[in-house]
């Protein structure tokens, strides 16, 4: 993952849990693309969800809704999805 979306993705989990970073296996997993960490994993409810939304739209421009991500299972698709709008 490239390093400008892979800050994206870790600003909006941080986001997403009220200021509080990600851990290192979440960092490896966000900046490796790895391709099994699946969504679920993030452990996020509907607020959270809105807010990781949020900060995607704030740091990309680009318009993440919790509708795009319900049809995603794993975290690296939300990766190519800002990839695709780059």
């Amino acid at each position: 993952m490239t390093g400008q979306i892979g800050e994206i993705l870790l600003e909006a989990i941080k986001a997403a849990r009220h200021g509080n970073p990600a851990g290192a296996p979440l960092i490896q997993a966000v900046f490796t693309g790895n391709r099994e960490f699946s969504l679920d994993q993030l452990e996020f409810d509907s607020l959270a969800w809105m807010e990781f939304c949020i900060s995607i739209e704030l740091h990309s421009g680009e318009e993440l809704t919790p509708a795009h991500i319900s049809e995603m299972k794993y975290l690296y698709e939300i990766e190519q999805w800002l990839r695709a709008r780059a």
